[in-house]
């Protein structure tokens, strides 16, 4: 998240960056996803470290699903779900009325007058000489008239020839009265109310996604200042480490290089996987963005029909949040080094003083 929620951060694999997918613990007390920890294992070979904190195991452990952990990441996930989100500066997007159809219908027996009415029934539409026979003859007062529909053909049931009426969200498809059978253990509805309703679950659905885009790009800060607070500490202690050494540098330039490496290969390993982190979240946040584009587009369709088949694949695509894990500095690396310093050079000291308190004995002649 953008303010990285502890509990969300403590709740996300450090392997692939997001919420634990059939978590399990390793001996060391560390928790990863089990796909995650499986590929990593098999990539490393023996010995297995803990991508942790470093442990080592000659023998793979058997891992079981910590089925704590995994509930208390559904709830977790749920909750996020559930809470209301609110991104500052934006406004979501108005969908554009179905566009006013300036051409007229054809009636379809003459092929050329506009069409008074469409019978919903023979599913054609009839201009007024050609509408005669279904007011005047007792055969056609069953036939239900409406105002004329334009695009008949697309909009009529190709299995039952009947007006598409209704819309099936489990099917994802537009359907028919009698379809309405068929679809019985679903929960269709008409049109107006279907287009309605997957209009407002999108809306919330892009709402999401631009805090998570917001979250994601805040994150991205984030593991910037933070690679730069680790490059930071390290030229503290590589200032400090050079400070102790002027006063015996000419004998341990080759100590204060090893003890220098050591810190920068540490701020390297770090660095590194900030570096993989960083672009795993770019990653994340592109598709995030390319998936917000696409909703976007659904939104401004002014077909129903079209709006529907793609609004309904949409709302069935799912994003999720992002996190960043702890990633700090090995400081008791860094401690031992500097201690190891200290230490060297007071053994130092102290060689030279008892060399120093030894000289004049040794330089005594025997004239003397």
């Amino acid at each position: 998240m953008a303010e990285l929620n502890p509990l969300a951060e403590e709740l996300s694999c450090s392997i692939c960056l997001e919420p634990f997918k059939v978590p399990v613990t390793t001996p060391c007390g560390h928790n990863f996803c089990a796909s995650c920890l499986d590929e990593t294992w098999a990539v490393q070979g023996s010995p297995y470290r803990c991508p942790q904190c470093r442990a080592v195991y000659q023998a793979r452990p058997q891992l079981q699903k910590n089925t704590v952990l995994c509930a208390v990441v559904e709830q977790f996930l749920s909750a996020e779900q559930a809470r209301e989100v609110s991104v500052d500066g934006w406004t979501l997007p108005v969908r554009t009325a179905a566009p006013s159809l300036p051409e007229k219908v054809a009636c379809d027996h003459c092929l050329k007058a506009a069409a008074a009415k469409t019978c919903l029934v023979c599913m054609a539409s009839f201009c007024q000489e050609h509408l005669q026979p279904h007011l005047d003859s007792p055969v056609f007062q069953d036939h239900p008239l409406q105002p004329p529909i334009r695009d008949l053909m697309r909009r009529k049931c190709s299995q039952h020839n009947r007006l598409r009426e209704f819309f099936c969200p489990e099917h994802g498809e537009c359907i028919c009265h009698i379809c309405l059978v068929e679809h019985k253990a679903c929960s269709p509805a008409p049109l107006s109310q279907a287009s309605t309703d997957l209009e407002t679950k999108l809306k919330q659905k892009l709402a999401i996604m631009y805090s998570q885009i917001n979250g994601a790009s805040k994150a991205l800060e984030d593991v910037r200042a933070r690679q730069q607070d680790v490059r930071e500490t390290a030229n503290r202690k590589i200032n400090e480490l050079r400070q102790e050494y002027m006063e015996i540098k000419a004998l341990i330039d080759a100590s204060e290089a090893g003890c220098t490496r050591k810190i920068k290969e540490e701020e390297k390993r770090v660095s590194n996987k900030f570096d993989n982190i960083y672009q795993i979240l770019l990653k994340k946040k592109g598709e995030i963005q390319t998936m917000k584009e696409e909703i976007e587009v659904a939104l401004s369709k002014g077909d129903e029909f079209e709006f529907l088949e793609k609004a309904s694949k949409l709302q069935g695509i799912s994003t999720k949040p992002v996190y960043v894990p702890r990633v700090e500095l090995n400081h008791e690396l860094m401690k031992e080094v500097y201690q190891g310093t200290i230490d060297f050079k007071n053994e130092l000291k102290r060689h030279i003083k008892q060399s120093q308190e030894k000289r004049p004995e040794d330089s005594t002649g025997p004239g003397d």
